[in-house]
Order: C-alpha cells, then structure tokens, then sequence
C-alpha cells in the first residue's frame, strides 16, 4: 500500500466512523457546550452574590458609624445568614466587638451558623471555634469550652497548641491545676 492509498483509506473510515456516530458526536458537543454556559453562569451569579454581600456589608458598617446601629445590626444578621464564607464571620465579629448584640445565647447560635457554613476552610474553621471558646470562657462555661477545642485538640490542626494552652490556663484561673496539667501534657504527647 502506498502513503496515498493509506491516506484514503483513512479518509474513509473517518468519514464513516463521522457519518455512523453523528448524533452521539452531536450530543456530546451540545452537553459540553452547556455544561460551559452553565459552569460560566453560576460563576457570574457567585460573582453578583458576592458583591451585593460586599455592598451590605459596606452598608452596614456605614450605618454603625452613623449610629444606627439596630438597622446595622438587622444587615449584619442577614448576613451571617447568608452564610459567606468571608462576610458572615466577619459580619458576627463585628457585632460583637461593636457590642450589637448582647444577647449571649444569640451569639453562640451565629457563632453556630457560621461554623456549619461548609466552604470555609478546615483552618479558618477551627480559629472560628478559638475565637467562639475565648466567647464563652468569658461567660464561664467550661462545658460548652471543652466540647468547642477538643476536636481541635484532638486533631493535627495548626491551631491546637493554641487550644490546648487556652484551655490549661482557664483551668489555671480557676485554680484547677489538676485539669489544665492533663491538657498541658497533650502538648508534651504530640
């Protein structure tokens, strides 16, 4: 066979192989066209959400500054319950360094929220249950405390030294060296 006839013959069959097969080729290219469009969307409709998320918080801080503060305090609600990955922790530490909410049952149910919401990384997650521990060691509840760190502890986490010295001191404080030496001596068992 010569290079020609090979060449045809290829010709060939590819036409064949084409004319066989071209409502499964045609398929294929419409589900990956739309597959793209539809990819493309969402990315555009993330993209929107994220900004108008931006746009109340913006708004928010806006209204603190210009003391209205249960207004600021509705949209930071909102947008906790959004369940951002960014703006909602940052939406709950600012009403609590603001001291928007006083209600401390409230800010452990946000703190609750935000935890549960599944695109923040494992990291930001475990410094989000750190930050709602220093919470409630300041409302004295050991149980709540412990039940908050012990994943961490109990994990490889960055931030488990971090958990286990904030623990060993609260019992520290309270005069319980019995307690805080036993988490002291996580650290020694790595």
């Amino acid at each position: 066979m010569s290079i020609e006839e090979n060449n045809n013959n290829f010709q060939k069959k590819f036409i064949n192989f084409f004319k066989e097969n071209i409502k499964s080729i045609i398929i294929i290219v419409v589900i990956i066209i739309l597959t793209l469009f539809g990819f493309l969307f969402y990315k555009s409709a993330q993209e929107k959400n994220n900004i108008a998320i931006s746009e109340k918080y913006t708004t928010a801080s806006i209204l603190h500054r210009q003391d209205k503060k249960n207004e600021a305090k509705i949209l930071f609600e909102n947008i906790i319950q959004e369940k951002h990955k960014f703006y909602s922790p940052l939406a709950l530490y600012f009403m609590i360094d603001n001291d928007l909410e006083t209600n401390n049952e409230k800010i452990i149910n946000y703190f609750d929220q935000v935890i549960k919401i599944k695109s923040i990384e494992k990291e930001n997650l475990n410094l989000i249950k750190i930050k709602k521990a220093i919470f409630l060691l300041n409302l004295d509840e050991e149980n709540k405390v412990i039940e908050t760190l012990n994943p961490i502890i109990n994990s490889k986490s960055v931030w488990r030294e971090m958990a286990i010295k904030l623990i060993s001191d609260y019992f520290i404080s309270k005069s319980q060296e019995v307690k805080a030496n036993e988490y002291l001596n996580l650290l020694n068992n790595k």
